[in-house]
């Protein structure tokens, strides 16, 4: 099979290649956003969860580097390499690293000019047909590649997701905080700021064995959630005031961009309180909120990661109970915050 490009989010480069390998795959290149894998035809039929999209290879030959002369010399050496049958309609999008002489719509429009046929340009801002087949070119600094996707549509756009609501998380992103959370069948799952269910569906997704809640204090949101999938038990409840013990909180509460809450505090400590001894928390926050959690003496923080998601730079944060923190009964022991 030839060479497939996944496609992450920025930050999830490790994480992807670790799904990835552990799936028998082999990673033979990482960079900014992208996986280069030596992949079996199962990689296909199921692909991993923190992947983007996915790309078949159909060609590669070296980065043109930074001007317009090198992108034609690319084009010449795509045309010795690249033969494809000739298709109803498709369209080209490209990225590229570091600074160049040309633009995306130029190295769209060679590819264009290389495939023949009934191409669709992007650069005056129109929208190509939806039957289009979907090509996508990456020079990366060492290589040129152009391969093309094997679905219809992008696979962070997941079957599940009906609805959802402000604030809502990437899909990927979610389940690389279900892999992060190292979950296990017959573990309980939290999420006290569920929003339209989001995290939960995916971590259900990669351990279907768990048990799941998510609680949220929009009655709407709690409707998106319930559209989504009934397989969750959703219910409208407080993150202030919460009830019983769970194994994994998984949750993504508002970074005070389009939805404010007030100091993160109070939350953390109700995560504490309900939280069994040798559970874990992960959540994505804001740098204001990580540092919040990172310096309470309640905590201790296991493993942070920056990522690039909706305009945003938010980070995972995976955290345990300190040991010291909480007395008999559940209750705080002095100092614990």
């Amino acid at each position: 099979m030839p060479l497939v490009l996944v496609r992450t989010v920025t930050g999830l480069e490790g994480l992807a290649a670790e799904e990835v390998a552990a799936a028998g795959h082999r990673v033979v290149g990482v960079s900014k956003r992208q996986l280069v894998v030596d992949a079996t035809a199962e990689l296909i039929d199921t692909p991993p969860r923190l992947a983007d999209d996915l790309f078949v290879v159909r060609a590669a030959v070296s980065d043109p580097g930074h001007l317009k002369s090198g992108l034609v010399s690319a084009g010449d050496a795509l045309r010795r390499v690249l033969s494809v049958a000739r298709q109803d309609s498709y369209a080209v999008t490209a990225s590229f690293d570091g600074s160049r002489n040309f633009n995306r719509y130029d190295v769209e429009d060679l590819i264009g000019t290389v495939l023949g046929g009934p191409y669709h340009s992007r650069r005056d801002g129109s929208t190509p047909p939806a039957d289009r087949s979907e090509w996508r070119v990456v020079l990366d600094g060492k290589t040129m590649w152009v391969a093309v996707r094997p679905y219809d549509v992008p696979l962070h756009r997941r079957a599940w997701r009906q609805r959802t609501v402000v604030g809502s998380l990437h899909p990927p992103v979610a389940a690389a905080m279900a892999r992060l959370a190292g979950l296990a069948a017959g573990q309980r799952v939290l999420d006290p700021f569920c929003g339209a269910g989001t995290v939960l569906l995916e971590a259900r997704a990669v351990q279907p064995g768990a048990t799941y809640l998510g609680s949220d204090l929009s009655s709407a949101a709690i409707a998106a959630a319930r559209a989504n999938s009934a397989a969750v038990r959703w219910q409208v409840g407080d993150a202030a005031r919460l009830t019983g013990s769970v194994d994994r909180i998984l949750t993504n509460p508002p970074w005070g961009v389009r939805i404010g809450i007030d100091d993160l505090t109070p939350y953390q400590r109700q995560w504490r309180r309900v939280l069994q001894p040798d559970g874990l928390v992960v959540a994505i926050l804001n740098h204001e909120q990580a540092a919040q959690l990172a310096a309470d003496p309640g905590w201790r923080v296991r493993g942070v990661y920056d990522v690039a998601v909706a305009g945003r730079h938010p980070r995972i944060v995976v955290a345990t109970r300190h040991p010291l923190s909480v007395g008999p009964g559940g209750r705080p022991r002095p100092g614990a915050g």
